[in-house]
């Protein structure tokens, strides 16, 4: 029998699909600390995820309540995360979905 190869092995291995899902990980990461800081102290810990991907931002929320604020919130953080993320933000997307814990 084969021995078992050890995750920390496959994660630090250049290129394949773990390098892929760390990196996207890495960056959704990112995107979320670059967003919480644009926002406002109350608003901020209620987005719990931010994806940055063709052009489109999605923020996940807990509750349609904060989506709304988010949404009417939206066009004033748009421009200066996009230049915090190097990028054009065409749309920002908000969706509601049970959040961590």
């Amino acid at each position: 029998m084969k021995k078992p190869t050890p995750v920390s092995d496959l994660l630090a291995r250049a290129g394949g699909r773990l390098a892929e899902l760390r990196e996207g990980t890495t960056e959704a990461a990112r995107t979320l600390e670059l967003t919480r800081r644009r926002l406002p102290p109350e608003l901020a810990p209620r987005v719990f995820g931010a994806v940055f991907k063709e052009g489109t931002l999605t923020l996940l929320v807990g509750s349609a309540a904060w989506a709304t604020r988010l949404r009417y919130l939206a066009p004033r953080f748009q421009q200066p995360l996009a230049a915090d993320l190097g990028a054009v933000i065409e749309r920002v997307v908000v969706k509601v979905r049970a959040g961590p814990g």
